[in-house]
């Protein structure tokens, strides 16, 4: 979820209650693939489409702030280079026990593209902060030693 615009207090904050309801929902959508494809033995529901979690005791929820998104430019980053037209997603993400409420983790998750294969896509962008956010749920809950920045 984006931050209110009026309330916001920084430049990214402004940014980041500018973002498009179905750029969020897509986001999610990717986020969900994500820790569905990776073979990990973790299911990842969508509480806004009404899914109920299979075993409440053994859930956890994700929740987030979007605290900065540029959309960025492919073309400009191709053409341009030098950080122009870069994409950025960042949130401040938390894993919490869905029965307890008890905060399992909490960090800042970022993906920038800066450039790429002629420019990069905003879907790569979005499939890489998707992985960022995987790891950081595998890590946060001992299932990867590392999170990969």
């Amino acid at each position: 979820m984006s931050a209110n615009k009026e309330q916001a207090n920084t430049r990214a904050l402004k940014r980041a209650a500018g973002i498009p309801n179905d750029v969020i929902s897509k986001i999610q959508n990717i986020v969900i693939d994500e820790i569905d494809l990776d073979s990990n033995g973790l299911d990842a529901v969508s509480l806004e489409d009404g899914q109920n979690c299979p075993n409440d005791e053994h859930s956890l929820i994700l929740t987030g702030q979007v605290s900065d998104y540029k959309k960025g430019n492919r073309a400009v980053r191709y053409l341009v280079g030098f950080g122009a037209g870069k994409q950025k997603i960042a949130t401040n993400l938390t894993l919490a026990e869905k029965i307890s409420g008890k905060i399992i983790a909490q960090d800042e998750i970022i993906d920038r593209k800066i450039g790429g294969l002629v420019g990069g896509s905003e879907d790569k962008g979005k499939r890489d902060y998707a992985e960022k956010v995987n790891n950081f749920i595998r890590y946060a809950i001992g299932m990867k030693k590392t999170p990969k920045r």
